[in-house]
């Protein structure tokens, strides 16, 4: 099977994280909710605490366009952009890979 995956940079605003943090674990659950979620990972950048990158993964380009366009994604997702938050995002291909499962 192969898994599109999804790249979303992520930058909070200054203050209290816990708003946004509730508004992210709202959109997590409705996501392992939808047909064609695979999963999903959030890192924190070391060096800038405010700025995190998230992985999604999904069965196909379609599950995941469906999950985006469905209207309670797009509520859940207005309240971060209501609390501030800048992201960039999109699907990704893999080009290359090195190292541990590498070619």
């Amino acid at each position: 099977m192969a898994v599109h995956t999804f790249f979303n940079v992520i930058t909070f605003p200054d203050g209290d994280d816990s708003a946004v943090f509730k508004a992210w674990q709202a959109i997590g659950k409705f996501m392992t909710q939808q047909p064609g979620f695979v999963g999903s990972t959030l890192y924190r950048n070391r060096r800038n605490p405010k700025m995190l990158i998230n992985k999604g993964r999904y069965e196909s380009q379609e599950a995941f366009m469906a999950c985006i366009q469905n209207a309670e994604f797009q509520q859940l997702s207005q309240i971060l952009t209501d609390l501030g938050v800048e992201r960039i995002a999109g699907l990704y291909d893999e080009v290359e890979e090195f190292g541990e499962g590498g070619n």
